[in-house]
């Protein structure tokens, strides 16, 4: 009967003990893990928030958009998405990671910052936000870029098509968020 409770307590530290570990990882921000689709929309109207100057700093844009979302190319997971009131045909509201006005993703490399050798330590990344000549400009400065890019997003406008991938609940929304699209001719 003893052996009994020391098989319970011996489960019951465990469980806790696994409990706390769990809870003490860093939160993953791999938006792979995130369901995700590819699609293609028309921009139905947009709220532009954000970007103006306070102060001499620019905030950083919060924009917006509803989308009627004209064709699902692919989706990943078996996330129920139509539960989720996304489907072809419907109308939805999308935030930007960036912003629905142009904008330039730079990613560059930085020979001085550090570089981790495996999952012991954070990789160093700074991140920066301008304005220049009409684009907002978020430029990402690393080590471990191995190529750098410029990614020219031209803006949206009412009526405007395009394609972009979406991550339901990036970011903590309950919803979808693009970062590029691709303006369809």
């Amino acid at each position: 009967m003893q052996r009994k409770y020391y098989w319970i307590a011996g489960i019951t530290i465990l469980a806790v003990a696994i409990g706390i570990i769990l809870t003490l990882l860093p939160p993953q921000k791999n938006t792979a893990m995130l369901p995700h689709m590819e699609f293609e929309g028309t921009v139905v109207s947009l709220s532009l928030i954000g970007g103006g100057e306070e102060g001499g700093d620019i905030t950083r844009p919060r924009d917006t958009a509803v989308v009627r979302i004209d064709k699902i190319n692919s989706i990943s997971s078996d996330f129920d998405w139509v539960s989720a009131g996304i489907e072809e045909g419907k109308e939805i509201t999308i935030q930007f990671q960036h912003s629905a006005r142009p904008a330039k993703i730079r990613q560059v490399f930085d020979p001085e910052a550090p570089i981790s050798s495996g999952n012991e330590s954070v990789v160093s990344a700074t991140f920066s936000f301008t304005k220049e000549e009409g684009y907002f400009v978020y430029s990402t400065k690393s080590g471990t870029i191995t190529r750098e890019t410029e990614t020219i997003l031209p803006g949206l406008e009412k009526d405007f098509k395009f394609r972009a991938t979406g991550w339901y609940g990036y970011g903590g929304i309950q919803g979808i968020a693009i970062a590029e699209y691709e303006i369809i001719p």
